[in-house]
């Protein structure tokens, strides 16, 4: 009992994040992609949440970071590289298409681990990230598959709402995204208004699976509000991974 007595409320927000991307991954194995991004998105939230209440309340310990990032390698690394192989191989009926996308997975998954190792050992100090936060690179993933990925599965059809099956665009997204985690482009950690702005997108890109719920019996106003808002999502979320190096360059020039 007195280690439990040294669990913050951090630390819930921290767990309920690993735990929220364990349950995706099971979702993932039963080709239930709606189901599974919903939670990955969910457990940005907790991720967000995290942050807060460990600036709100402190720490009972040294170990936040580490345990930060553990759970970070579930749901940003290990769950997006599964949901691109999963929703990618067969879909050309290419073996070579499918080797691709397993090599694509497999950059995702490994450039993601280091960025995550690189952040864990220093780089948290720094007042800016070193290559593209592993959150950001898995916003970018799971939005592409939202709306170009696989448009089947055990979901009933009312939730699928892509625009079309791309998976050439969602393959070369990934190895772009693994580029950038793996670089020494310097990023702006989110403040203020790229708070805010940040905030809203993945508040944006979660609406469709909540008001679905709702209107899900009106299915041309579902799809058009899910493929709305998710777009709107991704385009926040290139913002910052596009423009994101052109603003930290902008302040460091202001501040030298």
């Amino acid at each position: 009992m007195a280690k439990l007595s040294r669990v913050s409320a951090a630390d819930l927000f921290t767990l309920a994040n690993g735990a929220l991307g364990f349950v995706a991954i099971t979702y993932i194995l039963d080709r239930k992609f709606i189901g599974a991004t919903a939670l990955l998105l969910l457990s940005m939230i907790m991720d967000g949440l995290d942050g807060l209440m460990a600036r709100r309340y402190g720490s009972k310990h040294n170990k936040g970071q580490v345990l930060d990032s553990i759970s970070d390698s579930i749901s940003f690394v290990f769950a997006p590289a599964l949901l691109v192989y999963a929703e990618l191989h067969g879909a050309t009926g290419s073996k070579l298409t499918d080797a691709v996308v397993l090599l694509a997975s497999i950059a995702f998954l490994a450039t993601g681990l280091f960025r995550l190792a690189r952040f864990s050992v220093g780089g948290f100090q720094l007042p800016h990230f070193v290559g593209m936060p592993a959150p950001a690179g898995a916003l970018v993933i799971i939005l592409l598959c939202l709306l170009f990925g696989a448009s089947s599965g055990f979901e009933r059809a009312g939730f699928y709402f892509t625009f079309a099956d791309l998976p050439y665009l969602i393959i070369v997204a990934t190895f772009a995204v693994s580029f950038l985690m793996a670089s020494e482009i310097s990023y702006p950690k989110m403040h203020d208004r790229m708070a805010l702005a940040g905030g809203t997108g993945l508040l944006l890109a979660f609406l469709p699976h909540a008001a679905g719920l709702a209107i899900v019996s009106d299915q041309r106003l579902y799809t058009a509000f899910s493929r709305t808002a998710t777009s709107i999502a991704l385009a926040l979320t290139l913002v910052y991974v596009l423009g994101g190096p052109l603003y930290e360059r902008h302040e460091r020039a202001e501040s030298g």
